[in-house]
């Protein structure tokens, strides 16, 4: 599963997109949108968790099937 970004804490400073070793986030910081992914490059995400821990407001989850988990 790809990064959540949580719209209210998200300040749209980019971090999340120059940290992400991937390449497959973007943001539109003329339009001050949230990051998102890439369509095409979905399923390219490592779920390594950079762009996470690269969030100066810890705007960005990750949601794992629960199938996964176990």
């Amino acid at each position: 599963m790809p990064p959540v970004f949580d719209e209210e804490k998200c300040v749209r400073c980019g971090t999340c997109v120059r940290d992400c070793p991937a390449y497959i986030l973007k943001i539109d910081k003329k339009e001050k949108t949230v990051p998102v992914i890439i369509e095409e490059y979905r399923d390219e995400c490592w779920h390594c968790g950079n762009c996470r821990i690269s969030c100066p407001k810890g705007a960005i989850s990750f949601e794992f099937p629960l199938y996964t988990l176990v």
